[in-house]
């Protein structure tokens, strides 16, 4: 569990979920990661800031079903991916996943992760048009493992599905890719996408 879910955690041991203390934490501490998850989602940063908005609200007003002591980023992370599927439903198109990295690039205040990294060499665009061809469930999937850099158990609360759908979401993504590119994706690099299962 990381250090900003212990302190909500903290907080929701010693408050009442309505304490504008809890609600001022969650937002400092997730409104720019929940920002982020939404643009990679949802391609369109108006849309995002409004799924932000309402994946804050929902979670205001369900903090009374949150498990204390679990996982909140996860628990969070799982209203957004539901609240952009919503979204998703309601405009039923797609845009370029080029311009969410544009767009996740600008916004993020610190530096890429590992997992960023692996995909921001020559074959960037490339690989993200391709990745931009997958059915939603393996996108979404990809998106969290290899932008966000969620590990394989958040993945899976977050979806909530089992971790071995995730790892299966994963490989099958993985292999349509390495097709779509002809290869020029090694295979060892299966590793990185899932590097639990070393």
């Amino acid at each position: 569990m990381n250090h900003h879910s212990k302190d909500i955690n903290r907080l929701l041991r010693c408050h009442h979920t309505d304490d504008p203390a809890i609600i001022k934490e969650m937002i400092q501490q997730y409104y720019a990661a929940i920002y982020r998850l939404a643009g990679s989602i949802l391609y369109d940063s108006d849309e995002a800031k409004d799924a932000t908005q309402d994946t804050f609200i929902t979670a205001m007003t369900k903090l009374d079903q949150y498990q204390v002591g679990t996982n909140f980023k996860a628990w969070l992370y799982a209203i957004a991916v539901n609240t952009c599927r919503g979204y998703m439903r309601k405009r039923k198109r797609r845009e370029s996943l080029n311009k969410v990295l544009t767009t996740v690039q600008a916004l993020a205040a610190h530096p890429p992760s590992p997992e960023r990294s692996v995909l921001q060499g020559e074959m960037r665009s490339q690989l993200w048009d391709a990745v931009d061809q997958l059915s939603d469930k393996h996108r979404i999937t990809v998106v969290l493992r290899m932008v966000h850099g969620l590990t394989i158990q958040e993945i899976a609360q977050v979806l909530e599905t089992k971790e071995k759908t995730v790892y299966s979401r994963l490989y099958s993504a993985f292999h349509k890719l390495r097709q779509q590119l002809d290869g020029q994706i090694e295979l060892e690099s299966i590793s990185d996408w899932c590097p639990e299962s070393k």
